[in-house]
């Protein structure tokens, strides 16, 4: 036999080893560092998750959860058609072409069916279709202090729910990777 000058535990299946081997030889055998192939492999040591990291994004979610929560009730107004009723009155138009969609602003005047001072506002979905100068356009201020919506109401809700879902879900991703960890046990060093 020939003398490589490596000794039988440096050889694994033909391929050579070495004291930073990274797994990448195939000979099976389990590593420590989790490393390696083959099926006595151990287990890797959950890694701890950033307590500072985890703080910042809970607080970031209780941020987007209040503006989602402030803009819900008023939404829910809109879509059910309640507040102040009264007539919106359309002075101009202003639309601009996105690939695929035009949004349009419809700007004018909203003066309650009680009577009152007219005000500046916007007509909330109001397209071309919708909004021609001087129209005057039944509608009903929910409280938003400068837009208006029209008799078909407003799905802004739909946006408000749905980002209220994900809160929770962002706070229980949180929860997850901590019991995760807290369960395995942190690393030995």
């Amino acid at each position: 036999m020939r003398d490589t000058g490596m000794g039988d535990a440096d050889v694994c299946g033909g391929a050579e080893t070495s004291d930073n081997d990274h797994g990448a030889t195939g000979c099976g055998d389990a590593r420590s560092d989790g490393g390696g192939f083959g099926g006595g492999r151990a287990a890797r040591s959950p890694r701890r998750p950033s307590p500072q990291f985890s703080v910042v994004l809970l607080i970031l979610v209780a941020m987007v959860a209040y503006v989602a929560f402030s803009g819900l009730e008023q939404g829910l107004r809109a879509a059910r058609g309640e507040g102040v009723p009264g007539v919106f009155t359309a002075s101009s138009l202003t639309c601009v072409q996105h690939p695929g969609h035009e949004s349009c602003v419809c700007n004018g005047t909203f003066t309650s069916a009680g009577g009152g001072e007219p005000r500046g506002v916007y007509l909330h979905a109001a397209g071309r279709d919708t909004c021609r100068e001087g129209e005057r356009i039944p509608s009903v201020d929910a409280g938003a202090a400068n837009r208006v919506y029209g008799p078909d109401g407003s799905r802004e809700w739909i946006l408000s729910s749905l980002i209220l879902a994900a809160c929770p879900a962002a706070v229980g991703g949180v929860a997850v990777n901590w019991v995760r960890y807290l369960r395995r046990g942190p690393a030995r060093e």
